[in-house]
């Protein structure tokens, strides 16, 4: 009985952490026209997540809300975007965290997803904070150059953890590598 007990409270907990992550701010590239910006719009919306998405056509630039208790996925947001045949500039995110210390270039695990800290020093954020994805296809391929120098682990050249990640860590799946 136990052990279901903690199984349930487990899975209870992974369900609950999806709802941190609240909004996020894509800025997309290749954009024309405003019937560009309505097909990245239309294939946003159909994101189940997605509660609301908000367009300004001049800066090519989509202000996203998800859901409460959303399963927010950024892989399903630029899969949307590339799919419509488009590329994503750059992805923020708006997450509430609870009071953690993120080390630089580590593995920390926050909202079932491993996410890899480039900035310098340790972060230690608390309530409403944004942060940037920067991995392939997250931002322009000379900015991911950039990127890719904050660090020696391989994992940042595939978005998937590595024999470099920690050994906790379950080689093969997804990590993102973010700025604060």
């Amino acid at each position: 009985m136990k052990t279901l007990f903690l199984s349930f409270a487990l899975i209870m907990s992974s369900f609950l952490s999806f709802a941190q992550i609240q909004s996020a701010t894509l800025t997309a590239s290749g954009l024309t026209c405003s019937m560009c910006s309505k097909s990245i719009f239309k294939a946003l919306e159909k994101l189940a997540s997605v509660q609301s998405v908000e367009v300004d056509i001049d800066q090519s630039v989509f202000q996203i809300q998800f859901k409460d208790n959303a399963h927010v996925q950024p892989d399903d947001i630029k899969k949307a975007v590339t799919e419509a045949g488009f590329a994503i500039a750059s992805l923020h995110i708006v997450a509430r965290f609870p009071k953690l210390n993120l080390a630089k270039d580590a593995h920390n695990i926050y909202a079932a997803a491993t996410y890899h800290l480039l900035n310098e020093g340790n972060q230690a954020p608390n309530g409403d904070v944004a942060f940037r994805i920067v991995d392939k296809g997250f931002v322009p391929d000379a900015a991911f150059k950039q990127y890719k120098k904050m660090t020696n682990m391989h994992c940042i050249e595939t978005g998937k953890l590595a024999s470099c990640c920690p050994k906790d860590a379950s080689i093969g799946s997804r990590v993102y590598h973010i700025l604060f």
